[in-house]
């Protein structure tokens, strides 16, 4: 559908066209957070936000004095130049629609004149009567996400929006595939749409940052001293999160893993019954066909599996290759004015050229000159190493290999007990003993059909108790049933445990 088939009002931008744009704009987003504020947005209040706004910002009421100051203008210029009275006419006619422009715009500046605008365009809903008896400003669903979009791309910051799209798509599918996922209740609304969206602006942000490169690039050429040039290049606030998010992508280990697990579960998406939910819900809410549906669901798939597969990583190829080519720039204009506009490397290789063309003689006297005009500084720095006190390395001179020795049957069974005794094993006989003991008290045998097991540690306790129960040293027995028992941790066999 067209935007304007949608809106359906023509004057829906007339305050973006008027002289005064700046500040219908301003009044409209006073509107819209004084709704957020007040549960019911009643006229009087409108009127006194807007009123104490355009006080803040100096505006007077000055529609007559303008006018009869035209006037009175053209009079004194129809006089002075002697023009015929047909051409003082037309001017006279001209100025009148001129005055009635700047009455209009002018009146428009004053809180009712602003809302009444605001009601012609359809910014705000018709009048109507609240509880209280007084009108309430209701303002349209269209104007309030136009406006809301239009602060948030002024407000931008570019700070890890690329990032954190990519982020988002992998949240998105992995909550896909779990067990008790909401999303997959309305699957085209919770998980296809939230991926084109996200993949969108992510588009955008790899082209932000392409044109980012290419402003930087522009910026560098202009300077002309190597000060200017450093400045930009410690300071500029835009040029530090360009890079800073860039590489944060680039090198973080996290994104190419997360980029591959969308691509998989985009493919299940596609291939499992859950594209079919999908067609049906879109069909649905868009009121389509099933074709049509099923068309819109699978551009969808064919866009984002494209993009991630072949569009990212040609984007930042692209990105990695103008950012080599800002490095190169950058790198040449440091040198050029470093040099006072000389190009050293050229000079250079022409005055060797020169020399080794010399006679012994003249080489000698000549490089003896060049010495002269060359002063080489030896510096050093004493920094935390010259004062660390040197410690020698323990069995330092020594044979510090390892003896092999032949260790005896007894030894080896007597570590062998001491490592044993050493590790402990939460579920030993001993312990498995004393926690049947414990839950048996006076009783002859318990019955797990009887018994409640609360925990993940006794319902341990008791399979270990199976496994000990074919033991001569273990003093209990222990019986299974095929019958199953529900218990708080799960179902576990019925089971029977007495002592010997």
């Amino acid at each position: 559908m067209n935007f304007f088939d949608y809106i359906k009002n023509d004057s829906f931008f007339k305050p973006f066209t008027l002289k005064y744009r700046r500040i219908f704009y301003e009044c409209i987003q006073i509107l819209i957070e004084k709704t957020k504020e007040l549960p019911v947005l009643y006229e009087s209040d409108a009127k006194d936000s807007i009123t104490i706004h355009l006080k803040n910002i100096g505006i007077r009421n000055s529609a007559r004095s303008s006018l009869e100051s035209g006037r009175q203008t053209l009079k004194d210029a129809g006089k002075s130049l002697q023009k015929t009275e047909t051409d003082l006419n037309k001017s006279w006619e001209i100025l009148v629609d001129t005055g009635d422009s700047v009455v209009e715009n002018e009146v428009e500046l004053q809180a009712s004149g602003i809302l009444n605008l605001f009601r012609e365009c359809g910014w705000l809903l018709p009048r109507e009567i609240g509880r209280n008896g007084e009108y309430v400003v209701n303002i349209s669903v269209d104007c309030r996400r136009i406006m809301d979009f239009l602060r948030k791309m002024t407000e931008k910051a570019g700070d890890g929006m690329m990032s954190n799209r990519i982020f988002s798509m992998y949240e998105i599918t992995k909550s896909a595939f779990d067990e008790d996922s909401v999303r997959k209740e309305r699957p085209y609304t919770n998980i296809l749409v939230p991926l084109i969206d996200n993949e969108m602006e992510l588009k955008n942000e790899l082209t932000d940052l392409k044109d980012s490169i290419s402003g930087i690039m522009k910026a560098v050429i202009v300077f002309q001293d190597i000060n200017s040039f450093g400045q930009f290049i410690m300071k500029d606030e835009m040029l530090d999160r360009f890079f800073h998010e860039y590489f944060f992508v680039k090198n973080n280990g996290l994104i190419p893993t997360q980029l591959s697990y969308i691509k998989s579960r985009l493919r299940m998406l596609k291939s499992g019954e859950m594209q079919g939910r999908m067609i049906g819900e879109c069909a649905e809410k868009l009121q389509l066909s099933l074709e049509e549906a099923e068309e819109r669901v699978e551009r969808y798939f064919a866009e984002l599996t494209y993009f991630l597969s072949v569009e990212y990583e040609e984007n930042m190829e692209i990105i990695d290759n103008r950012i080599n080519n800002y490095y190169n720039l950058a790198n040449n204009r440091i040198m050029l004015m470093a040099s006072n506009g000389i190009r050293l490397e050229s000079t250079l290789n022409d005055f060797l050229n020169m020399v080794s063309r010399m006679a012994d003689g003249e080489q000698e006297i000549a490089l003896e000159k060049v010495a002269d005009c060359t002063r080489i500084i030896n510096q050093r720095y004493v920094g935390y190493k010259s004062f660390e006190k040197s410690t020698r390395i323990k069995n330092e001179g020594e044979n510090i290999g390892i003896v092999t020795t032949e260790l005896s049957e007894e030894e080896k069974r007597q570590q062998t007990e001491e490592l044993f005794l050493s590790a402990p094993n939460r579920f030993s006989v001993e312990r498995v003993g004393s926690f049947l003991d414990m839950e048996l008290g006076e009783d002859g045998k318990i019955d797990l059909r009887k018994k409640a097991v609360r925990t993940k540690e006794e319902a341990l306790m008791y399979a270990a108790a199976i496994l000990y129960g074919q033991n001569e040293e273990f003093p209990y027995e222990v019986s299974l049933s095929e019958e199953l028992v529900e218990t708080e941790i799960g179902d576990m066999s019925g089971l029977t445990i007495t002592r010997k």
